[in-house]
């Protein structure tokens, strides 16, 4: 009885590692955690590499902004009376 018992338990051992490779392969063919990583590396890797056009994009907005900033100071400082602006027309419309 001893024999059948041990045989029993190394069929239950076998299918259990059966259904765990089973599992395993669907989880790998489901989530392919391999490609995924090649997948974010490579963003990675692209973000890094367009981080300098990213950053003139924002310097030239900033410089608008600040282009913009400038213009309408002018426009309100035209507007009231300064004495340094007193050769300059008071009626600028934008």
């Amino acid at each position: 009885m001893a024999k059948q018992t041990a045989a029993a338990t190394l069929q239950l051992h076998i299918n259990r590692l059966i259904n765990f490779l089973n599992f395993t392969r669907v989880y790998l063919k489901k989530k392919n955690p391999i490609k995924m990583f090649i997948t974010s590396t490579t963003s990675a890797i692209q973000e890094l590499l367009t981080i300098k056009k990213k950053l003139k994009n924002i310097e030239r907005r900033i410089y608008y902004e600040k282009y913009k900033l400038k213009k309408t100071e002018l426009i309100l400082a035209q507007n009231s009376e300064h004495l340094f602006l007193k050769g300059r027309s008071l009626n600028q419309t934008r």
